[in-house]
This record gives structure tokens, C-alpha cells and sequence, in this order.
């Protein structure tokens, strides 16, 4: 049995979380999912209409846990995490004594620990969303040099990691601490891989879901103490 077990919030379309954080973590973390689902699903894979409405599901995705014995949850979406509604959304009491983090929170405590002071952001937002990111990033005490909006044609998920590669060695910039690509939807780690080794990239980079299994392998070490 699995001595430390993480629930995880994602939303409904998202596989590449499935694909990407179980090789992060370490062996002893066991993870249970659940999917949270907007009432009217969107027109297509750029509309972002649905994300109120995704993060309203919360609660009833949170029930999707009951009686199980969790160590942490997790908010796995970035966009997600930065919008007020989501900070306004009520836990249920039985939650709220969990170690409770979100995706954002997780960049912000990794970038922390990078010591990162100024970043360069990719992402596969809208105009909106991404400056809402850089904000955001800003408030918590980073200065986004340049940020970069990552083209796809149909959904997040099937961005190749080729894509990935091909758009930072074209839009990288000195001066930066690090490269944070943003959404948990991206598959980053593959990509990462090539740019270390292929490419010699020495520059720290920093993805949503990287950021996010750091966060739950530190609180599992952290656990290992008491």
C-alpha cells in the first residue's frame, strides 16, 4: 500500500496529467483522479467559456474522494488557479483540513525555489488568459521578460512536444531565470528531455505539471519527518 496518497483535480479533457505525473513522483505516492466537468462543454478546443463553470464542479469532484485517506489535494489546472472564482468556490469542511495546492501555487513555490526572479512565459492561452498569468506572476514577486502565446489547431493535449521544442529555441531571450511553459494540459516532459540533451539547454525549465509533482514529492518528504 502506497504510504502517502495524493487526490487530484483536473479537468475533464485533460489526459496529458495522466501521462506526465506518475513518472514524476516518487514510487510511494499513490494518486486518485477525478475530472471536473462544465455543465455546457465548449465549442471547441479554443473556447474557454466553460472555466467558471468548470471550477463550480469542484465541490461535486471533490465527493469523488469520500472515504479515501488523502495526504493532499491539488487544483490541476493553471488557469484555473489564478481566477477568482476558484478562489471563492467553498471546500467542503471534511476537506479543508487537507493540504490543499493549487498549479499556480505550485509555480510560484518551484520559481521560488529556482530563485528565479525574472522568467520568460510560454503558454497556449488566449490574449486574456495570459496576460491575466503574467499578472499574477507579477503579484507574486516575478517579472515575465516575455511572454509567448503557443499556437495549436484543435486541443491543448495534442500539441506535439516538436512544437514545444521548435517555439523556445525561436522565442528564447537572455536575461531570464528560467522558462515557464504553462498548463498542466502540455506535454512538456519529453520535450524538456531533447532540449537538455539534444539542444544542450542549461536554462531551468520549469513546466505546470513538473511544478506540480515537485510540490507533492517535497510534501511527501516532509510527511517521511513526522
Amino acid at each position: 500500500m502506497k504510504r502517502f496518497r495524493v487526490g487530484i483535480l483536473i479537468p475533464w479533457v485533460n489526459t496529458t496529467m495522466e501521462d506526465e505525473i506518475p513518472i514524476l513522483l516518487h514510487p510511494e505516492i499513490g494518486i486518485h483522479w477525478s475530472r471536473m466537468r462544465p455543465k455546457i462543454l465548449p465549442r471547441n478546443g479554443h473556447d474557454t467559456g466553460y472555466m467558471e463553470m468548470m471550477i463550480k464542479d469542484m465541490p461535486y469532484a471533490l465527493s469523488k474522494f469520500d472515504g479515501l485517506d488523502l495526504q493532499t489535494l491539488v487544483l490541476g489546472c493553471t488557469s484555473a488557479s489564478i481566477m477568482e472564482t476558484s478562489k471563492l468556490i467553498k471546500i467542503p469542511k471534511k476537506y479543508r483540513d487537507f493540504r490543499f495546492i493549487s498549479a499556480f501555487d505550485s509555480v510560484i513555490g518551484q520559481l521560488t525555489k529556482l530563485s528565479a526572479k525574472s522568467i520568460m512565459l510560454i503558454a497556449p492561452y488566449d490574449v486574456k488568459t495570459i496576460e491575466a498569468e503574467t499578472f499574477a506572476l507579477k503579484k507574486a514577486g516575478f517579472l515575465v521578460k516575455k511572454s509567448v502565446i503557443l499556437d495549436y489547431d484543435h486541443e491543448i493535449r495534442f500539441i506535439p512536444p516538436s512544437n514545444i521544442i521548435e517555439i523556445f529555441l525561436k522565442e528564447i531571450i537572455e536575461g531570464v531565470d528560467a522558462v515557464f511553459f504553462s498548463c498542466t494540459a502540455l506535454n512538456t516532459v519529453t520535450a524538456f528531455s531533447e532540449l537538455q540533451n539534444s539542444h544542450n539547454v542549461t536554462i531551468p525549465l520549469l513546466s505546470s505539471n513538473i511544478a506540480i509533482a515537485r510540490e507533492i514529492n517535497d510534501q511527501y518528504k516532509i510527511s517521511m519527518l513526522k
